[in-house]
Protein backbone atom coordinates (compact mmCIF):
# COMPACT_ATOMS: atom_id res chain seq x y z
CA UNK A 1 0.00 0.00 0.00
CA UNK A 2 1.18 3.22 -1.07
CA UNK A 3 -0.28 6.79 0.68
CA UNK A 4 0.49 10.21 0.54
CA UNK A 5 1.95 11.90 3.75
CA UNK A 6 -1.08 14.19 4.07
CA UNK A 7 -3.14 10.88 3.63
CA UNK A 8 -0.51 9.19 6.63
CA UNK A 9 -0.72 11.98 9.18
CA UNK A 10 -4.83 11.93 9.05
CA UNK A 11 -4.92 8.24 9.54
CA UNK A 12 -1.65 7.82 11.75
CA UNK A 13 -2.95 5.85 14.35
CA UNK A 14 -5.42 2.78 12.64
CA UNK A 15 -2.24 2.39 10.09
CA UNK A 16 0.08 2.12 12.97
CA UNK A 17 -2.57 -1.30 14.30
CA UNK A 18 -3.04 -2.07 10.57
CA UNK A 19 0.71 -2.08 9.90
CA UNK A 20 0.87 -4.52 13.55
CA UNK A 21 -2.12 -6.36 12.93
CA UNK A 22 -1.38 -7.38 8.97
CA UNK A 23 2.81 -7.37 8.93
CA UNK A 24 2.35 -5.69 5.71
CA UNK A 25 3.94 -2.26 5.35
CA UNK A 26 2.63 1.11 4.37
CA UNK A 27 5.20 3.24 2.15
CA UNK A 28 4.39 6.91 2.36
CA UNK A 29 4.84 9.28 -0.45
CA UNK A 30 5.85 13.15 -0.38
CA UNK A 31 7.74 15.82 -1.77
CA UNK A 32 10.37 15.62 -0.06
CA UNK A 33 10.99 11.15 -0.44
CA UNK A 34 9.55 8.12 0.43
CA UNK A 35 9.26 6.38 4.29
CA UNK A 36 8.08 3.12 5.11
CA UNK A 37 5.88 2.62 7.95
CA UNK A 38 5.92 -0.63 9.22
CA UNK A 39 5.58 -3.10 13.13
CA UNK A 40 8.08 -2.93 15.09
CA UNK A 41 8.52 -6.36 15.36
CA UNK A 42 8.84 -6.73 11.87
CA UNK A 43 11.86 -4.11 11.36
CA UNK A 44 14.00 -5.82 14.50
CA UNK A 45 13.42 -9.01 12.64
CA UNK A 46 14.56 -7.34 9.37
CA UNK A 47 17.28 -6.10 10.78
CA UNK A 48 18.44 -9.49 12.61
CA UNK A 49 18.42 -10.92 8.97
CA UNK A 50 20.53 -8.34 7.78
CA UNK A 51 22.67 -8.65 10.43
CA UNK A 52 23.11 -12.50 10.36
CA UNK A 53 23.41 -12.42 6.46
CA UNK A 54 26.39 -9.00 6.67
CA UNK A 55 28.87 -12.21 6.83
CA UNK A 56 29.11 -13.95 4.17
CA UNK A 57 30.61 -17.08 5.70
CA UNK A 58 27.68 -17.01 8.17
CA UNK A 59 25.59 -15.95 5.11
CA UNK A 60 26.40 -19.47 3.43
CA UNK A 61 25.84 -21.45 6.65
CA UNK A 62 22.73 -20.09 6.73
CA UNK A 63 21.31 -20.69 3.18
CA UNK A 64 23.01 -24.55 3.77
CA UNK A 65 20.84 -25.05 6.44
CA UNK A 66 17.45 -23.40 4.97
CA UNK A 67 18.15 -25.83 1.96
CA UNK A 68 18.90 -28.95 3.91
CA UNK A 69 15.56 -28.10 5.93
CA UNK A 70 13.29 -27.51 2.70
CA UNK A 71 15.34 -30.99 1.76
CA UNK A 72 14.01 -32.45 4.88
CA UNK A 73 17.29 -33.23 6.04
CA UNK A 74 17.12 -30.70 8.71
CA UNK A 75 16.46 -31.75 12.61
CA UNK A 76 13.61 -30.81 14.41
CA UNK A 77 14.47 -31.18 17.56
CA UNK A 78 17.65 -28.67 17.49
CA UNK A 79 17.35 -25.00 17.74
CA UNK A 80 19.92 -22.58 17.94
CA UNK A 81 20.09 -19.53 19.75
CA UNK A 82 20.75 -15.88 19.10
CA UNK A 83 23.78 -15.85 20.73
CA UNK A 84 25.08 -19.10 19.20
CA UNK A 85 23.97 -17.56 15.83
CA UNK A 86 25.87 -14.37 16.49
CA UNK A 87 29.29 -16.11 17.79
CA UNK A 88 28.82 -18.14 14.07
CA UNK A 89 29.13 -14.47 12.82
CA UNK A 90 31.98 -13.62 14.02
CA UNK A 91 30.53 -11.22 17.61
CA UNK A 92 29.61 -8.76 15.42
CA UNK A 93 26.82 -6.12 16.34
Amino acid sequence: MTISASEARQRLFPLIEQVNTDHEPVRITSKSGEAVLMSADDYDSWQETVYLLRSPENARRLMEAVARDRAGAATSDHTTSIDTLREMAGGQE
